[in-house]
């Protein structure tokens, strides 16, 4: 059975990074964000994968890492700094008491985070010895014997409330379990590895052809797609990678993905990360990033039609007007919209072009970017 669908309605953050205060009061089925250098478009979308996910740990802390440029390129388990990566989510990046941050969609998905102590005391119940946990609005200078003194984010996501302490070690790797039904394709990630666990993920579940038919748009003569062992070089040793490779109509030989231009290990991520949000949410930043723009028009065609297949909704950023213009010639054949975040004075704004108000747009020149 599927599970149910994730679909947001409209977008309020508070307190989020940069964003004091933003409202988006109608979200479509693709969603293209733009707007100035740091307006927030790629904080919009972190947002969003943080409201997804419910607050999600593993979650948090990979965007985190992202943002920071932390990578792990040998896939191995790796200790991160907990406190600083979940501090970059609040304002100045600094433990500071007073103001929560609300991320809410809808009149039923919300999410807050709230920094604070926590005071760990442990209490006699007749015969029996029970832990207790007070939240405090400022930190406790005489904590008894045997107190614990915690401070770190108060979350609650749907009602469902949870603490989380920053002095608890925080491990990256294997045992990060990535959400389901939501996935955030980010720029600094490796598409290669990235390509292969999303592949994985929907290998013999029959999501398989969605991949294939949307390569066919590009190239009428694909045939199928695998991921193959390869030998390569890493750190001065031999090694092995999984790589993608496709086979031609009527060609016996296959061949790896990269014959069919630059920019197609990004259209694959770009594919396999709508087709694994099948009824969730698809966050994509800078969308046109590596691929040229010639290719842009026959990636929005795959898009509209993946998304309306796979009942997917869809969120990605540009700063690219060719981007914009490729968007708008495919934008009426499906629920889509244009929002142009701006920045007012010290205020955050929303404006929403739907497909005839963009082509409008386009075609005077007002400034979209």
């Amino acid at each position: 059975m599927d599970k149910k669908r994730i679909y947001f309605p409209d977008l309020t953050i508070e307190g989020f990074k940069s964003i004091d205060h933003l409202y988006i009061d109608s979200l479509s089925s693709i969603n293209l964000i733009a707007g100035d250098n740091n307006v927030g478009k790629s904080t919009v979308l972190e947002a969003l994968y943080a409201l997804a996910t419910g607050g999600e740990m593993g979650a948090l802390l990979q965007m985190g890492c992202n943002r920071m440029n932390i990578q792990n390129p040998m896939g191995e388990s790796f200790v991160v700094d907990k406190e600083k990566l979940l501090l970059t989510f609040f304002k100045d990046w600094q433990f500071k008491l007073g103001k929560d941050l609300i991320i809410k969609a809808g009149t039923d998905q919300a999410l807050q985070m709230k920094l604070v102590y926590v005071l760990e005391s442990k209490e006699k119940a007749g015969n029996a010895v029970v832990n207790k946990m007070e939240i405090l609005d400022q930190p406790l200078e005489n904590a008894q014997g045997g107190d614990t003194l915690e401070r770190g984010i108060l979350f609650t996501s749907n009602n469902n409330t949870f603490f989380s302490a920053f002095s608890t070690g925080s491990g990256m790797g294997d045992e990060f379990v990535y959400p389901k039904q939501v996935n955030f394709i980010h720029t600094s990630l490796s598409s290669k590895s990235y390509n292969l666990r999303l592949w994985d993920n929907i290998a013999l579940t029959g999501l398989e052809r969605h991949v294939i038919e949307a390569l066919r748009v590009i190239d009428p003569l694909v045939e199928n797609l695998a991921f193959l062992e390869e030998s390569v070089l890493k750190g001065g040793r031999g090694a092995s990678d999984r790589v993608p490779y496709i086979t031609l109509k009527n060609r016996p030989d296959r061949y790896p993905l990269s014959i069919m231009g630059d920019g197609m290990n990004r259209i694959l991520s770009i594919i396999l990360g709508i087709v694994n949000s099948k009824g969730g949410i698809c966050l994509i930043d800078e969308i046109e990033n590596g691929i040229y723009y010639r290719r842009q028009p026959e990636l929005w065609r795959i898009i509209c039609l993946l998304v309306k297949e796979l009942d997917v909704q869809l969120f990605a950023t540009t700063h690219s007007l060719d981007c914009i213009r490729s968007f708008s010639s495919v934008a009426h054949e499906v629920d889509a919209q244009l929002i142009r975040l701006e920045k007012r004075k010290s205020e955050f704004a929303a404006v929403n072009y739907k497909s005839g108000e963009l082509q409008i747009a386009l075609e005077n020149d007002i400034e979209l970017r």
